[in-house]
This record gives structure tokens, sequence and C-alpha cells, in this order.
């Protein structure tokens, strides 16, 4: 690599100099200082040529024995080439660290954007620990494990909770509605589904809020179908599904296959990102109480989403936490 640098003008500004000025002295010297004398002032003529060009044998040794390519490429008029590769080496540089920089602000903004929810209003109440220690609290008779809310087969919801911070009034739906979800959680779904509009697939929220009284239908038509057994194994009871929570929703198309498709497999490997969970993972029946849903995710934000993502060997809720998610009867 070669710079230019102060000293290695220096020496070639003084290189040059001398190698001009040889002949000069020498012809000044010879034809005026000394003409009387012309046998001797030839002598001593060539004798400062001699010491001039020993001088300029000297700097180019030490040149060459300081290794200094910038030093040499002065002298020998060589720093084009090494100039451009510099150029070139000094631009990949700085490439890989401004994509570094863009790399450490995109997670930063990832993190930022995609928060913890906070509690409801009210009192807390200490409700103890978890088989993993994690705390306990209830508020308004909703339960919070580590300050995460939660919604199975052993922690419910009142009949008359629903979501506050909505994105559209939840308070008066009686049916499902995928606009009345919380307002965090509304806008990281379309932050979703726009990144997946990118990879030029269609995601969309085909059911989102369900009130405690949806819910009640929609299980009761599933046990007149199925049986109460069959139903309890992929539908919740009323106050106990998140759909009610409002942090929750259910992707393109409520069936199996929906996670062999591109869209589905998408989602399981980029959904953590925006802060979602795929709340029922796959081989966790026996922990979350429910078959796999590849199609429904919970929000709990940038920071556990990463955690139970687990390098796409998803956690489930209940083990990571330490809880149980079985019914009462």
């Amino acid at each position: 690599m070669c710079e230019a640098t102060i000293l290695s003008k220096i020496v070639s500004i003084v290189s040059l100099l001398l190698c001009l000025l040889i002949p000069i002295i020498y012809f000044i010297y010879y034809l005026y200082l000394d003409r009387n004398n012309k046998e001797k002032s030839t002598i001593k003529g060539g004798l400062i040529a001699i010491i001039i060009f020993v001088v300029l044998i000297l700097i180019k040794l030490l040149i060459s024995i300081s290794n200094s390519s910038c030093l040499k490429c002065y002298i020998n008029n060589s720093c084009n080439k090494e100039n451009t590769t510099t150029k070139s080496e000094t631009t990949e540089t700085t490439t890989t660290i401004t994509a570094e920089k863009e790399n450490i602000k995109t997670v930063e903004q990832t993190t930022n954007s995609y928060k913890k929810l906070d509690y409801i209003t009210g009192d807390k109440i200490d409700e103890g620990l978890t088989s993993n220690g994690y705390k306990i609290e209830r508020v308004n008779d909703v339960t919070y494990i580590d300050g995460y809310m939660i919604a199975n087969k052993t922690y419910s919801l009142p009949s008359t909770y629903y979501p506050l911070n909505a994105h559209k009034d939840a308070q008066n739906t009686t049916n499902t509605c995928n606009d009345c979800i919380d307002e965090t959680v509304y806008q990281a779904a379309q932050d979703l589904i726009t990144a997946a509009k990118k990879e030029n697939l269609n995601i969309w929220i085909q059911s989102g809020y369900r009130s405690y009284t949806t819910q009640k239908n929609i299980y009761d038509a599933y046990v007149k179908r199925d049986g109460k057994t069959e139903a309890d194994t992929y539908s919740s009871r009323a106050g106990y599904s998140e759909h009610q929570t409002g942090y929750a929703f259910d992707l393109n198309s409520v069936s199996d296959e929906f996670g062999n498709t591109n869209e589905g497999k998408w989602v399981a490997k980029n959904c953590w990102k925006y802060g979602f969970i795929i709340r029922f993972p796959d081989g966790k029946e026996s922990e979350t109480g429910y078959k796999y849903e590849s199609w429904h995710l919970r929000y709990v934000g940038y920071d556990l989403a990463k955690i139970l993502y687990n390098d796409g060997n998803w956690l489930s809720f209940e083990s990571y936490f330490g809880i149980t998610s079985v019914y009462e009867d």
C-alpha cells in the first residue's frame, strides 16, 4: 500500500533537485570560479560531482533499506498502480464498516420498535413463582408471568376483559374483529405483512380479537361437531383463549397445510423479528395443551420472541416459564 507522506515528497523533490544541480554546479565551477587553473578546477569539479553522486546513491540505499513502498514509489515513479489498489482496499474496508454499522442500527431499531407490552391498569397481586422461578402476578384477575399476560388452560381471563389499547374499539364487538387487536400488536403485524410482500408472499390476519362471548360460540360449535375431548385439542374454552387478550391472531388459513406453504415457512422463520412467536409449536402439544398451529401468532416483544425462537427450534411459553396448561376438569 502506498500513500503520499510529507517525508516521501521531500525525498522525491530533493533527489530531483540534486540530479539537476550536478551538471549546473560542475559547469559554474569549471567555467567561472577557477578559469586560471583548468586542470585543478577539473579535478575539483569531478570530486564535487562524485560526492553529489555518492550522496544520491546513499539516499537511494536508505530508501531501499527502509523498505518503504511510499518512498520508493515517489523516486521510481510507480505509485499509480499501488495507489489504485490502496483506493480499492480502502473502499472495501469503508463499505464493510458501513455495512456493519447498518446492521447494528437495524438491530437497534428492531429492538426498540417491538417492545414488551405494559401491564393493564390495576393493583398487582403477588401469586408466587413458577417452577422456573418467574414471578406470577394478577392484575384485575388477569395473570402475568414475568410481566407477560398469559391465557392458557390453567390461567383464564375474566369474561369482561377486552384490550383497551386496541387499534379499533373492541368494547362492544360481538364478532371476530381483525382490527380490534392491541395497537402495538397491530402495527407490528403490518410490518410483518409488509416484509412478507417484499418476498412476494401474501399473508393476512384471518382471525384477530374475539370477545368472551364470541369464543364461547366458536368453542360450543366445535364441541357439537367433534365432541369436547377433540375440541379441547384445537379450540379454547371461553375465557381461556389468547384471542381475547388482543395480543394474538390467526394468519391466512386455519389449516395444517399452512405450515407447508412458502408463507408458513417464512412466518416460522421470521415472525420473531417483529416480536411474534409461534404460540403452539410443533411437538410441544403436551406443554401447551394444543396441537401445532403454524398460523397462530402471539405478540411478546422482540427480546422474548428471539429467545423462544431458539434458532428455529421453537420453545413453548409453558416450558420456558415453567407453567402448566391444563383445565381443572
